[in-house]
């Protein structure tokens, strides 16, 4: 497929909503914790060079600069998700006609399944690092932009789900059990710490909002 930076909201969109496998819930997961980290960025872009947020410059700039450079590293994810599965399809539809043909054919199959695994296991790992961000622009921003941090930590908790369920659906064809039960603990671990950092950012934000 097209490489998903090069598209338009409104191509990526179709080829999202098309026949095609790719791009799928994988890639649209790490595309969702993308713009989360671009907005975790636009709040500190806003606290910026703002007499009254002066103190919290520096720490902004560092968040400014965070936020950008994850959107990235997101963004080639959802690139990296789509290029596993069809690392896996090419897999399949090797040929299997001889004993030695089926084995090779396999062991592919099993290598891609690995790889389509450890890109959203990376997704989720990262999405708590934007989560950390979403706290620090949260508690520290400009006030004005807090439903912006609100968004970002809310993103990210829906990326990191989707992550870890892509991960699993792979998981459940992988034959190499050690393999399974470490991304297994990696997956409940993650996201047993996510949601803890998700709370936090969302009770940060309700006391600033009006009740």
């Amino acid at each position: 497929m097209k490489d998903i930076a090069s598209l338009s909201i409104e191509d990526f969109l179709e080829e999202l909503g098309s026949s095609s496998a790719t791009p799928g819930g994988g890639s649209a997961s790490a595309l969702c914790a993308s713009i989360a980290a671009r907005l975790t960025q636009m709040v500190a872009s806003l606290t910026i060079g703002r007499p009254r947020f002066e103190d919290a410059w520096k720490e902004m700039t560092l968040a400014e600069e965070k936020g950008k450079a994850l959107s990235g590293e997101f963004l080639e994810l959802a690139m990296k998700d789509s290029e596993a599965y069809d690392l896996f399809m090419k897999a399949l539809s090797l040929p299997k006609d001889n004993d030695q043909e089926k084995t090779r054919r396999k062991n592919s199959m099993q290598e891609a399944l690995k790889q389509s695994t450890l890109v959203p296991l990376r997704t989720l790992e990262l999405a708590r690092e934007l989560v950390a961000n979403s706290l620090v622009v949260a508690d520290k921003g400009n006030p004005n932009a807090i439903t912006d941090a609100g968004v970002s930590a809310l993103l990210a908790d829906a990326a990191a789900r989707g992550a870890a369920m892509n991960a699993k659906i792979n998981l459940a064809s992988i034959e190499d059990s050690a393999f399974v039960q470490d991304s297994l603990r990696r997956v409940e671990a993650e996201l047993k710490e996510l949601e803890t950092e998700v709370q936090k950012v969302l009770a940060i934000v309700s006391s600033k909002l009006p009740r």
